[in-house]
């Protein structure tokens, strides 16, 4: 009979340990599915923001090359008038003319200028970088390769008929 009864309690402790153990597991990967989910937020936050980073980067590089060719235009000009001036420098408004000239020098210089600070802006963008988890997360938690990302299109932007005002069908 005592022997019945220690097999009883045996058996008992028996499920109670295997139930603890259970439960264990199940916390266990409880805490494994929100580590992943929380690095899979990670990971997609990083790639959000690099993606924005790109993006004004490369905003910025075409505010630039529209800068350089609009001070390369206002040079130009400027060139131009200062040489009417100059081989004509008796006739009425050829002071204007200089005068006019310099302007347009000075308005390329500022594009230049311009066109400098928003290569500056857009290096900045390129080398900015999310800053990385510290190394102890990286010891608590195996490294994720990011998700490949499918089937992902730029988004479309509507062209608008430009009006001109003027009636082709006569």
């Amino acid at each position: 009979m005592a022997d019945k009864d220690d097999e009883l309690v045996e058996e008992r402790e028996a499920e109670e340990l295997e139930r603890a153990a259970n439960e264990e597991r199940e916390l266990e990967e409880i805490r494994d599915r929100r580590e992943l989910l929380d690095a899979t937020a990670e990971t997609a936050e990083a790639i959000r923001l690099a993606e924005a980073n790109e993006a004004a980067s490369i905003r910025h590089r075409e505010f630039a090359d529209a800068e350089r060719r609009q001070a390369r235009s206002d040079h130009a000009h400027g060139n131009h008038l200062l040489d009417e001036a100059a081989a004509r420098p008796d006739e009425p408004g050829a002071d204007a003319t200089a005068a006019a000239g310099r302007r347009y020098q000075r308005a390329g210089d500022r594009e230049d200028r311009e066109a400098a600070y928003d290569d500056r802006v857009a290096d900045r963008y390129a080398g900015a970088r999310v800053e990385q988890a510290p190394a102890s997360d990286a010891a608590r938690r195996p490294a994720q390769p990011p998700e490949a990302r499918k089937f992902i299109q730029p988004r479309k932007t509507k062209k608008r008929a430009k009006d001109t005002g003027l009636d082709l069908d006569l």
